[in-house]
This record gives structure tokens, sequence and C-alpha cells, in this order.
């Protein structure tokens, strides 16, 4: 053991000293140094004047705090404006020119620090924005950072809970985005993080609506959608944010002109144009119709004053069309239940091609329909009154309701007291048949007749039969009437009879009506009037004359609107909702719950009343990287490459000046004592020789020790290589340079030999012979001041 380290302590002892071994171990180390300073003036010279061309376009990190773009002809006139502005805005502030690039200056201002607050950075736009050949303001102080994707109307929630977060400065609203301006930079991963979990406790539900799909309100709509959200779901928190809060006055009336322009729609003539057999209609094609005119449309003409013109909204399937009036006004058109004669208007100009055009007039309908309510109306205190007085009737018939029922009853008592006293008066003739007594009669006046007519004839011979004659007739007469007294004897009996089932069957009815009367409820029918009178006299205290005044208004206003005055105000009303904030083609809901798509859906299909919508749900929005904290990364990047970049070539003119001698040296030294072999050890040879080899042993030893050590005193590095491969890489390059190593640096054998030969050592033949030979470097520079023989 103590033998092993005595060993050790020589070996060192021998590098130590005045060896060779000493001579490339100080080579090593004064290589590594001189490219470490190499790699890093080449790093530290790029970055410099990376860094100050970078630094001339968007300032230096951390100094400025605005930016000024303004276009190059303009710069000394913005820039005295820019100054005159600081002076009386921000006095103490500084102002720096930048560079000129594609025809834009640059200006850096730096502010004094009272003036870094929400309010100025809010209003730079506005206090900047006069300045001539001004292109762009834009906030660059650090450390910041910046959110974006944040809905308008939910800024002011997030903004006011970061505000909270400790080492936050203040948070403004930087153009579409959110700036957040933190104390200092070591709070920014600790800001950032707590940021983050705060966008992701929010979820925005966004609703996309396809062009024609638009809601007409989508303020109000929003709004719907939210509450319907928050009462079917039961979530916690349930808003519209469609729009910016910070604005109500505003979002309430761009809100109120869309009710405006949906009224107004709604209340616009409605057209249907029937085109002629060959013609097609398309949305956007226009109508010319005569109108009052004095003559029709003619081909090739434009429309005259009086004319009135369609355009079309909507094709039907089967070629006809939905359209309004633009020019002009329904109440110019003559009303035809074939529809009005019309032409399609082609370049402006009338058209050969026919149209028939029918029309519904809402405005007037409105108008006639008001006029009929105020007469109506007026009509009401005569309605009331009228029904006042049927109240009261019905209240007096309800009085004599009692009386009326027991008058009945008595009557039926006696109609039923009178069919029993026919009954008795009629039963002794119903058993009496007369029948034989009238046929007897019947033949007895008959017999007498014929003697009658016997004795006629007698007559004419013997006037004294007259009186017989007279006689007979007379009985016969008398005959005659008993019979007829006994056949009405018979009528009476059978009369008496029917009037006995008559009677019956009135007694019975009226029985059953008096018992359908007494189950009547009196006392509930006598609250039901008194409940009607308390009405009536409710209804008779409206003030009536005022209500159709008021209805007789709106009946002669409503008239008042022509069709092209709605259309020209619709389109007023679009241009100024599409310039505002209100986006009508989404609606975006802030909620903290996290609800699935689908559960959403159709709830929000049941509020705007269709399918055609697309729904998105995302976190409230992003931390966006740092554009000047990326650049200075970027930057940091680059150095590091180039000193890596340069600590590698470094590494390879080292290998190939100073170490090629020296391992060929070695090489000869090994093949000098190699053993030949055979077979299958030949093959192996071959195989291993190219890594075992001494002198590339050698090479990867020092490529690996003076590229890692360049790249730890540098900085260096390269994309895709971790560090654990840059010894790799040194290793490679050094085994590559070993490769051809005698080709590069060649040595005189003849005087290695004689060298040799003279009995000189392996460190005077290295310093006197191979060295001073081999190729100029700094082992040559090193050398010379131990070469004994110069």
């Amino acid at each position: 053991m103590f033998r092993k380290k005595r060993i050790k302590l020589g070996k060192i002892k021998k590098i130590l000293g005045n060896s060779f071994q000493r001579d490339i171990l100080v080579l090593v180390l004064i290589s590594v140094l001189m490219g470490s300073l190499l790699a890093g003036s080449v790093s530290m010279t790029a970055n410099a004047y990376f860094s100050k061309t970078v630094a001339s376009l968007v300032g230096d990190y951390g100094q400025q705090d605005i930016v000024i773009q303004v276009r190059e002809e303009m710069r000394e006139d913005s820039a005295a404006h820019i100054q005159k502005i600081l002076d009386e805005v921000y006095p103490g502030a500084v102002m720096k020119e930048g560079s000129t690039i594609t025809g834009k200056t640059t200006f850096f201002i730096t502010l004094p620090d009272q003036y870094k607050t929400q309010k100025n950075y809010e209003e730079l736009s506005k206090v900047f924005g006069s300045i001539p050949g001004g292109a762009g303001v834009g906030v660059i102080t650090e450390p910041r950072l910046t959110i974006r994707g944040v809905p308008e109307g939910a800024k002011n929630t997030l903004m006011d809970r970061i505000m909270k977060i400790e080492g936050v400065r203040f948070v403004f609203r930087d153009g579409a985005s959110i700036g957040v301006i933190l104390d200092s930079v070591n709070v920014m991963t600790g800001v950032s993080s707590q940021i983050n979990s705060m966008l992701k406790e929010y979820q925005v539900i966004e609703i996309s609506f396809p062009v024609g799909s638009e809601p007409a309100n989508p303020v109000r709509l929003g709004d719907d959608v939210a509450d319907a959200l928050q009462s079917e779901l039961k979530l916690d928190y349930a808003k519209n944010v469609s729009t910016d809060g910070k604005n109500d006055d505003m979002t309430y009336m761009v809100s109120t002109m869309s009710e405006l322009k949906r009224f107004l729609q709604a209340y616009a003539s409605q057209v249907t144009i029937t085109p002629a057999a060959g013609t097609k209609l398309e949305k956007g094609d226009s109508v010319v119709l005569q109108g009052h005119a004095t003559a029709a449309p003619v081909s090739g003409n434009a429309p005259v004053q009086g004319n009135v013109v369609a355009e079309v909204a909507e094709v039907r399937s089967d070629g006809s069309a939905d359209g309004s009036i633009s020019q002009g006004d329904a109440s110019w058109l003559e009303s035809s239940p074939a529809g009005v004669q019309g032409y399609k208007l082609e370049k402006g100009l009338v058209g050969s091609q026919s149209i028939s055009v029918s029309y519904r007039n809402p405005r007037q309908e409105l108008g006639g329909a008001l006029t009929d309510t105020g007469k109506l109306v007026a009509q009401i205190p005569g309605f009331a009154q009228d029904a006042k007085n049927i109240s009261n009737t019905a209240f007096d018939a309800l009085d004599n309701y009692g009386s009326s029922i027991q008058g009945m009853q008595q009557t039926l008592s006696s109609l039923q007291s009178a069919g029993s006293a026919i009954q008795a008066a009629t039963g002794g003739l119903a058993n009496l048949d007369t029948t034989g007594l009238q046929n007897q009669l019947d033949n007895s006046s008959r017999s007498l007749g014929g003697m009658v007519n016997t004795l006629q004839v007698l007559k004419l011979m013997n006037a004294d039969v007259s009186s017989t004659i007279d006689s007979l007739n007379s009985t016969q007469r008398n005959l005659n009437n008993v019979r007829s007294s006994l056949s009405a004897l018979d009528n009476i009996a059978a009369n008496g009879r029917k009037a006995k089932t008559t009677i019956d069957n009135v007694v019975a009815n009226g029985q059953t009506t008096i018992n359908t009367l007494k189950a009547f409820n009196v006392e509930g029918a006598r609250a039901g009037l008194t409940d009607a009178n308390t009405r009536l006299a409710v209804l008779g205290q409206v003030n009536v004359p005022v209500i159709s005044a008021q209805i007789q208004y709106l009946a002669n206003a409503v008239p008042n609107l022509k069709d092209e005055e709605i259309s020209h105000s619709v389109k007023l009303l679009d241009k100024f909702i599409a310039g505002q904030v209100i986006p009508g083609a989404r609606i975006q809901i802030l909620t903290t719950s996290k609800v699935s798509v689908d559960a959403v859906t159709p709830i929000v299909q049941k509020q705007v009343g269709h399918n055609n919508i697309s729904l998105y749900s995302s976190d409230l929005g992003v931390i966006e990287p740092n554009t000047r904290a990326e650049l200075q990364q970027m930057l940091g990047e680059i150095k590091s490459i180039l000193a890596g970049m340069t600590a590698i070539i470094a590494t390879v003119l080292f290998l190939g000046l100073d170490h090629t001698a020296i391992m060929t040296v070695i090489r000869r030294k090994r093949l000098s004592k190699k053993n030949p072999v055979t077979g299958w050890r030949k093959v192996n040879e071959r195989l291993t020789i190219g890594f075992t080899a001494a002198e590339r042993r050698y090479g990867m030893a020092v490529g690996a020790v003076m590229l890692t050590s360049m790249f730890l005193l540098t900085g260096g590095g390269m994309p895709y290589l971790p560090w654990i491969g840059v010894p790799v890489l040194g290793a490679l390059l050094g085994l590559i340079v070993a490769a051809y190593a005698e080709k590069i640096s060649p040595i005189a054998a003849e005087e290695v030999m004689a060298g040799e030969a003279l009995g000189m050592s392996f460190d005077e033949i290295m310093r006197e012979i191979v060295i001073p030979s081999g190729r100029p470097g700094l082992m040559h520079k090193l050398n010379n001041r131990k070469v004994k023989f110069k």
C-alpha cells in the first residue's frame, strides 16, 4: 500500500518537475485561458453590438418607459412637439432619439417615478395623439407582464384582483391587452404564477353567430343567456362580458339603438317579389315600381322621382323573394290582388325583366287598428253603464227568484187539479158507446130521405103531400142533429182524455224545471254580480278621454314614417352600432365554474331561438411572453452560441497546431512496440484501435478537457447540446484530429532515431527535435525558452 502511494507521489513530482508532461499541462492550461479569452471577447463584442442595435430599436431594458414612432420627414417637428408636451404634462421626463428604420424614427421617453400611474399610462394615446407625423405610442416600462385575450367586460374584474397581488405596482389597459407593472424583476415569477392560477379560475363561454344570424340586440341577449345559465345550471357566477363594463352609458345607448332598429324593421313595409318566368333574383337586387310618378318606368332609364325602389333581402326556395322599400313609400303603390307591376334594376337602370310585387304595410295596419281601438275605448263608459243596468236587472230577478218558483209550483198544482176534474167529468162518457145509435139514426135519416124523394114524385100529382114532405124533412133534420150530437159527445170524451195526458206531461216537465231552478246557486250568482259591479265601478273611474286622445295621437303619428326614412335610419343605426365595441357576431359569458359546452348548448339555443350557433370554451386570458425579455434572452443565447462556436474552433486549432506532433510521436512509439498478430486478433485490433490507440486516447482527453473548460469559463452553449455532451464533443474533435495527426504534423523519424542513439531522453527529444520541427503554435512559442541546441 505504501509502495503504491510512493509511486503516485513519484509520478506527481515528475509531472510537476521540469518534465515534458509539465509542459503539456502548462500548454493545456494556457490554451484554455487563451481560448476562453478569445471566445469571451467574440461573444461579448457581438452581444454589445446586438444589444446596442436592439436598444436603438426598443430602448434600454428598464431605462425607458414610452416609445413613440414618427415619420422620418417629420422628425424635427415631432421632437419639438414631444418635448413641449413633456415640459407641460410630465416635467422632468427625458427624451432620447433612437434609430430610423423603414422611414420611421423612434423616440424613447423616461418618465419620473411619480408619473408612472395607471391613469397616466391609459391616457398616453390622448396626450401624444396630436404629434405631427405620429405613428404610434407604446409602453416599454419594465419589469412588466402582459395579459391578452381578456374580454372587454371582464377586464375591470381581473384588474381589481391583480392589483391585490403583492409585488404589483399598478395595472393598466394597454390597447386590447392588460399591462401589469411590477415592483421588481425578483417578483415576476411569483406574480406570473398567481395570475396564471387566477386566469384558470374563470371560464369564458363564447357564442359565435354566422353571417346573417346575428342577434338584433346582442347586449340584451347576452344578459338573458347569462341569467339562464346561472339559474338553470345553478352557477355561482355568470356575467355577459361581451362589452366594456366601464362604459355603461354607451352600452345602454347602443342597446337602445338596437331596439329602435328592431322596432323600425318590424314596421317597415314587407314586400313580396315574384319574378316572371326566366327571371332570377339574388340578395341585394333592386326592383323599381311606378309609385306616384306620372309615367311607368322606361327600360334603359334610371329611376325618377316618385318611383318606388324595393331591395331583395332574402330569396325563397320557389324563386320569389322578400324585401324592403329603400326609396319611396308603400302608400305610393296601388293596392291590387294581382300585385303591382315592376321591373328589375340592372346596373342602376330599368331592365326589361318584369316583376310582380305585393306588399303589406304594418304602419297602415297599426294606424287603422289604433283608430278602431280609439273608437272602441270611447264606447267603454256606455258599455260599462249598460252592463251595470243589466246587472241591476239581474239583481231584481234574483230577488224575485224564490217567489217565481213558488208561483210556478202553485200553477202546476192547479193544472193537476184541473186534469183530475176533466178526468172525472169525461169518465162516464168514456164508457158510453154511441156508435150503434149513430148508425141507426143514419139509416133512419136515409130512409126518410127516400120517402121524401118518393113523395116529391107524388106531389106532382097531389099537392096535399107537401105538408107531409115538410114534416119528413123536419124529422130528417132532427135525426141528423141527434147524430151530430152523439158524434160530438164521442169527441168530447176523446179530447178530455188528450187534455188529461197533456196536463200530466206539463205537470211532470214543470216539476223537473222547478227542481232544476231550486238547484241554482242564487247566492253565488249574487256574489258574481257584486264583483262585476265593483269592476264596472273601477272601469268607470278610468280617464277614458285621455286614453282615447293618446291612442288617437299614436294613430296619427305612425303613418308619418315613410319606408325610405326607415331604410336610411336603419343603415345609419347599423353604422353607429358597428363603430362601437359591441360585437354582433359573438357573445361572451364569464363564469367561475367549469361547465361543459354540451351542458350549455341547449340553454343557449333556447334563448337564441335557433341552432345556427357555435359554442367555444376557453380560459379568461393568457400571459403573453414579454417581447423585450424574450429579445434579451435571445441575445443571451446568441452570446452563448458564439462563445461555444469560438471555443470549438479554438479547440480544433490548438489540437491541430500544438498537439498533433505529440500524438504523432505517441503513434510511432506505439507502432514500434507492436507485435504482429494474425487471424481474428488482427480483425479485433482493427476494430478497437480506432478508440483505444494511445494517441487517440490522448487526443480525446485533451479535446474534452479544453472544450469543457472553455465552455465553463465563457458560458458557452449550443442548441440541442446538453452539458453532458460538451466533453463528448471535445473528445470527438480530439479523436478526429488524432486520426489525421501524422498528416498534419509529420516528424523526421531519422532525427528522432539519431537523438535516441545519442542517448537523449524523451523530454529532450520532444523539446529539441519534435516541437521545433512541428507546426508553429503556442507549444512552439512556449518551447523556445527550453531549446538548448538552436
